[in-house]
């Protein structure tokens, strides 16, 4: 069964695009943190103005998983933290492509803790190499960067979307001995698995919808709905053999950063294991909503799931609450 979504993202200007053009590239190399982020802000609620669907899209994602949880004004606090959270991510992203060498390795090296390094040295002594599930949550963008100055021998699929990025990611990575694998060059899963008997430690996000490679046969639960299960994570592991672990980096206050490392049990089946990392990242967003940043993707996912499958939780409709959505990226301050 091939993915039930069609897009061809690379095509359109896109909020990645948009928030990556010249002068945001040259404000990322020159001037303080909380200037680019104001800026950042700025220009993503620019973009939700000009593309009114995609903001809706994740509104409505948002409110079909938390609105029986919380009250409307709970709702519309949280839909506006979240659009916080995107920005930050892109201001992160530009930080780590764009900014001068000595202040990305200080930011990481001073801002950002791993906790659970004992259990990736455990696992990667088993010799075949970890898998490290993530997610587009918090500053993951700091995750390879930051395993690979503390000496650990990474490696990362990366889909940039400009060639500017490329560039930079790739001569930025050489530094550090990172890995990248780009899917526009062919035979991801080869790559990734050399990568593994290497030796090193293949980073993968578990909620790349638009790539899950989907099995119909069998779903997952998931935000509470009920998704046709990804086969990529299991894989990857039973080809390999290697031991999976979970990363999630969490935003903390002050700006520093929590990479939480947690082995995953070794179960019977490799369908288990997929499951798990989705169930730890499900957990994180459940404590850290405005965290998570693949709203629109999930929106689009469950959008086009069999109209059988509805989630398992009545809501009501977006428009019940039509100011408080709408209203909220235009509210959301550049702080």
């Amino acid at each position: 069964m091939q993915n039930i979504l069609n897009r061809s993202s690379k095509k359109r200007l896109n909020l990645s695009k948009f928030c990556q053009m010249h002068l945001s590239r040259s404000l990322a190399r020159r001037v303080p943190f909380p200037v680019s982020r104001f800026y950042l802000s700025c220009m993503g609620k620019l973009y939700y103005l000009l593309n009114p669907q995609e903001r809706d899209l994740i509104c409505h994602a948002i409110t079909q998983v938390f609105e029986p949880r919380m009250s409307q004004s709970a709702l519309s606090g949280l839909i506006a933290r979240t659009f916080r959270g995107i920005f930050t991510h892109y201001q992160e992203k530009l930080f780590l492509a764009y900014a001068p060498v000595h202040r990305v390795k200080a930011e990481l090296q001073q801002r950002l803790q791993i906790r659970g390094a004992t259990e990736l040295k455990n696992a990667l002594d088993r010799g075949c190499g970890v898998i490290l599930a993530t997610g587009h949550f918090g500053a993951v963008e700091f995750l390879p960067g930051a395993l690979a100055l503390q000496g650990w021998p990474a490696a990362i699929i990366v889909r940039p979307q400009t060639k500017e990025l490329a560039a930079s990611l790739t001569s930025r990575a050489a530094l550090i001995n990172l890995k990248l694998i780009f899917p526009e060059h062919g035979k991801v899963l080869p790559a990734a698995l050399k990568s593994l008997r290497e030796g090193r430690i293949l980073i993968t996000e578990c909620d790349e919808f638009e790539q899950w490679r989907l099995n119909s046969e069998q779903s997952v639960d998931f935000l509470g709905f009920h998704l046709p299960s990804d086969r990529t994570l299991n894989v990857l592991q039973k080809r390999s053999g290697a031991p999976v672990l979970t990363a999630l980096v969490r935003r903390e206050p002050k700006r520093q950063y929590c990479v939480q490392l947690a082995g995953v049990p070794a179960f019977s089946s490799t369908r288990e294991t997929s499951a798990h990392c989705l169930h730890r990242l499900q957990e994180e967003i459940f404590r850290h909503p405005e965290q998570w940043y693949q709203w629109k993707e999930f929106g689009r996912f469950i959008a086009a799931l069999p109209a059988h499958c509805p989630p398992p939780t009545a809501y009501r409709s977006l428009s019940a609450v039509p100011c408080a959505l709408n209203c909220a990226v235009l509210t959301t301050q550049g702080g």
